[in-house]
């Protein structure tokens, strides 16, 4: 857009808006977490009230991520406004910038005080810290994949931008613009955003502020709601009668301690890397085709292998010796696998269920990759169990584990079994993924037989079922084997 011989472009600084919105609120974030663990409020509240020390928290933090702005943008709307000799614009750049940075120091504040009012209540989020780095890792690598290198175009994020309110501020700083096409509701938006975002954060900010300095703290090591594995319970009502009582308390031991220190979910953030597997081919198609599903049984399996089955020893390794001599490998391999299976198999057919909405797959199909899912996914268990047992004693070793206050016990050396059951899973998923995957092959086999694809396909469901299957018993065998012979120095 131009106004005399000024060029400005709108889309470039709208993206720079968003830009400018996740660098200072993520500053913002880290301010007032490192201000706020400095603060001694036992004694500092004996002097001031709450509401006046969070005022002081405000300004604290508002010198350090939004003052050091003003200037250069001082210099920019002075700037623009003596390029288009429109004066009026330098008003309206300087009401929108610090309207826009004001507003998201004030965000980042109230986020930062309400998860430490979290943390500090709860002792299972107490134990997580530098969260802001694991939301930072997702959003960018959803980006990365999403908009610069996968299916959603850069024009289309643009257009995305231009309608989201942090682009009013756009419109509003460029209001004294008579050439520019402004909106000016749009301008008015964004004061109304200002004046009432001031008022509600601000608010927000004193409440949350003297909530976290007067409120009861838990210790990372409180656990409320304990209670003992064999008796009344959920798992109990469902189960009882048809799993016999050593393999539900192995089963229910295993999902507490999981709920507990949630390695197995922590290891599945790996799985991020492999998310476009599933909906890569899902954009491409403009449906929802048999290989994403694939995909998706593939990272349902691989995950809760590495929830419930590579990690064995290490989280039975304080009480390891009461482990090996109270419970036999029969019963402790299928509570293993029992656990894997009842936790991610209800989210894996949920899932296809509701997938199946945009896919072109018949009901028996579909049918065919619900129950390929629940075997692959038993077979991944089985398999990193097996993998798992296969460790010393002594290459077991405690493990920070990342952004987290949490102590592990870990195989030293266990990646290199975390790829052994990405090549296990792999294979067994392959006579299904080249069915649906590589259509070229599924048709080259459908004419040697003489059948239709769809029959094609669900004999690739049944080959991937019967070979998961045949791997899981050989897999348990071996897995119950090693623990039975088992030896602790």
């Amino acid at each position: 857009m131009t106004q005399g011989d000024l060029a400005l472009p709108i889309s470039a600084i709208q993206t720079t808006a968003v830009a400018g919105f996740l660098t200072f609120l993520w500053l913002a974030l880290q301010r007032t977490s490192s201000e706020n663990e400095q603060l001694n409020t036992d004694h500092l509240l004996t002097t001031i009230s709450a509401p006046e020390a969070a005022l002081g928290l405000v300004f604290t933090v508002f010198r350090q991520v939004a003052v050091p702005v003003f200037l250069p943008a001082l210099a920019v709307a002075v700037g623009l406004a003596l390029g288009s000799q429109t004066p009026v614009t330098a008003l309206t750049t300087g009401v929108a910038v610090v309207g826009f940075v004001t507003l998201t120091a004030l965000l980042g504040i109230v986020l930062s005080l309400g998860t430490k009012l979290a943390t500090s209540r709860s002792p299972r989020l107490r134990r997580y810290k530098n969260y802001t780095y694991v939301l930072a890792f997702i959003l960018g690598f959803l980006i990365w994949i999403t908009i610069l290198q996968g299916p959603v175009s850069n024009q289309t994020a643009i257009d995305w931008l231009h309608a989201v309110p942090l682009a009013w501020f756009v419109d509003l700083a460029l209001l004294g613009l008579a050439d520019v096409p402004v909106g000016h509701a749009r301008s008015l938006g964004a004061l109304g955003v200002t004046v009432v975002g001031l008022l509600v954060l601000t608010g927000a900010t004193i409440s949350l502020a003297e909530r976290v300095w007067t409120a009861d703290r838990v210790g990372e090591s409180t656990i409320h709601h304990s209670r003992s594995l064999v008796g009344a319970g959920i798992a109990e009502r469902l189960f009882a009668g048809w799993v016999s009582r050593p393999v539900l308390t192995v089963a229910r031991k295993r999902w507490l301690q999981e709920r507990r220190v949630p390695i197995g979910l922590l290891l599945q953030g790996y799985m991020l890397m492999l998310t476009p597997l599933v909906f890569l081919p899902i954009f491409a198609a403009g449906e929802v085709p048999g290989v994403a599903l694939v995909g998706l049984v593939f990272l349902s399996a691989v995950g809760t292998a590495f929830a419930f089955g590579a990690e064995l020893l290490g989280t039975e390794y304080s009480s390891l010796p009461m482990t090996l001599t109270s419970v036999s490998g029969r019963h402790f391999i299928r509570g293993t696998v029992f656990a894997g299976v009842t936790i991610s198999g209800p989210f894996t057919l949920l899932v296809i269920l509701l997938l199946s909405l945009g896919s072109p797959l018949s009901a028996v199909e579909l049918l065919g990759m619900g129950l390929a899912g629940i075997a692959v996914i038993a077979c991944s268990v089985a398999v990193s169990a097996m993998l798992g047992l296969d460790a010393s004693y002594y290459e077991i070793r405690p493990v920070a584990i990342p952004f987290t206050g949490i102590t592990a016990y870990t195989e030293s050396g266990g990646i290199f079994k975390w790829g052994k059951v990405f090549a296990v899973v792999g294979l067994v998923c392959l006579p299904a993924y080249v069915v649906y995957g590589a259509a070229f092959l599924g048709g080259s086999v459908a004419t040697a037989l003489g059948a239709s694809m769809p029959v094609v396909r669900i004999g690739g469901l049944l080959a991937t079922i019967l070979l998961a299957i045949a791997v899981a018993i050989l897999a348990y065998q071996r897995a119950v084997r090693a623990y039975n012979q088992y030896t602790l120095p």
